[in-house]
């Protein structure tokens, strides 16, 4: 008699990881160690056309792990409404055009799927000055989380965000003219210290696996102890 699958395997699972930073690329590694094929498209192009033409060949698709962003601090007179409005594009409408891409093909194939959103606990307590964009289009995404989770549970997609905190990461933006200063900079808040992008993935992991498959609709904080201190 075969033995049933380890709770965090994704053998045979397919999944498409977008964005460049540090993050998604030791997400996309962990799911290769776990067995998935991993498609990571680093910078897509987030407008319907380009969304359309990345998934048409992902008719298996399994999870999505969306890790695009568009973040940086910036002070209130000089964030003008065209990076507000880029800051946005990239991480509330991109986000809902990766996750409605995802949802109709997981519901053409029946198997459902996992979607994965990579957020910040900026969305929920401020962390840096200057995160104005940045951290109300993150409660745009944490918003999306819960209404695909809500939406398409029938269906057993499930649908989850991870709060990344205090994580050694990538640069902001060139030409971001703050530094980042605020209570996520001080050690004092920071019980766990620093992070490194590898103490995200095994959250993405148990999200993405059968080991996660009763949870569904949560933004999940990894920030160290932040939250507490």
């Amino acid at each position: 008699m075969s033995m049933p699958p380890a709770p965090f395997s994704l053998d045979g699972k397919l999944a498409l990881v977008t964005g460049s930073g540090l993050v998604p690329q030791a997400i996309a590694a962990l799911f290769r160690d776990a067995g998935a094929t991993v498609v990571h498209a680093a910078e897509p192009v987030l407008d319907e056309p380009s969304v359309a033409a990345l998934f048409e060949p992902l008719d298996a698709l399994d999870i999505l792990v969306n890790g695009s962003v568009r973040a940086g601090p910036w002070p209130i007179d000089r964030l003008d409404l065209s990076e507000w409005d880029r800051v946005h594009a990239v991480n509330v409408r991109g986000a809902f055009l990766l996750m409605r891409a995802a949802v109709r093909v997981m519901r053409a194939h029946g198997r459902g799927g996992r979607l994965i959103n990579l957020s910040t606990i900026g969305a929920v307590h401020p962390v840096l000055h200057g995160n104005f964009a940045y951290g109300s289009s993150r409660a745009g995404t944490n918003a999306l989380t819960r209404q695909f989770a809500l939406d398409f549970a029938a269906d057993h997609i499930l649908s989850n965000a991870i709060l990344v905190g205090a994580i050694r990461s990538d640069p902001f933006p060139q030409g971001c003219p703050m530094p980042p200063t605020g209570p996520g900079m001080d050690p004092g808040r920071l019980p766990l210290g620093q992070g490194k992008p590898e103490d995200v993935a095994p959250l993405a992991l148990l999200l993405a696996s059968d080991a996660g498959r009763y949870i569904n609709g949560q933004a999940i904080a990894v920030d160290g102890g932040f939250s507490i201190a």
